[in-house]
């Protein structure tokens, strides 16, 4: 008895410690490359994942749609609800790869559209550009954390590679070594992008010049 009671004990202190570790490994901030070029962060890697990959591996569901932005701009996203990485809460945002003839497609053949809280119109996707979309490379995933960051916690990023001003309050900090992008906003929300090396000069060429809101 008192060996099957010691065996438990030591079973609850490695299975703890596994938790823990697990864990700490869902932070933002732990993100590393891999052999190939991508990019791990939150269990995941990406620059190869399709987006139904991605779901699986997530264990969370969201439904592609098309946005366009007041400019005409066309994009292919998904928006996934509150979900708890390690110790912290955040959304999160796939856009998937499709080129500008793939998104006029599905432009012609969307299903119904509603206007966000930034002021772009989402698309609702057909049930066969939703396959479609299922089965497109996520190029870039979005964490927006639920809680503000302070400058204490933005340094567990580390150093960045180069700063760019964008307001008085917001700068990027940009890690192209390392596949990330984050926007630190005194005055607003932190965001923070993740893509696979070969796509940070197009993640950076993406950027919007004034922070924005990210929401359905």
């Amino acid at each position: 008895m008192k060996k099957l009671l010691l065996f438990l004990a030591l079973f609850t202190m490695v299975a703890c410690g596994y938790d823990k570790e697990h864990s700490n490994k869902m932070l933002p901030w732990h993100v590393s490359s891999n052999p190939d070029g991508t990019t791990h962060v939150l269990g995941v890697d990406i620059g190869n994942i399709s987006f139904k990959d991605l779901m699986f591996k997530l264990q969370l569901l969201a439904e592609p749609a098309l946005f366009e932005s007041k400019e005409g701009d066309l994009s292919l996203e998904a928006y996934f609800g509150k979900k708890k990485f390690g110790i912290l809460e955040a959304r999160l945002v796939a856009e998937m790869d499709a080129d500008q003839a793939l998104l006029e497609k599905m432009l012609k053949e969307q299903a119904g559209r509603d206007s966000t809280p930034s002021n772009h119109w989402k698309y609702k996707l057909n049930i066969k550009n939703t396959r479609l979309a299922n089965d497109l490379r996520v190029w870039r995933l979005i964490y927006l954390p639920v809680a503000d960051y302070d400058l204490k916690q933005m340094k567990f990023f580390g150093e960045p590679e180069e700063k760019i001003k964008i307001t008085d309050t917001a700068e990027y900090w940009l890690y192209p070594s390392r596949g990330m992008a984050l926007l630190y906003d005194t005055a607003g929300k932190e965001i923070f992008y993740y893509v696979a090396k070969k796509d940070f000069k197009r993640l950076k060429e993406s950027l919007p010049t004034k922070p924005q809101i990210l929401a359905e």
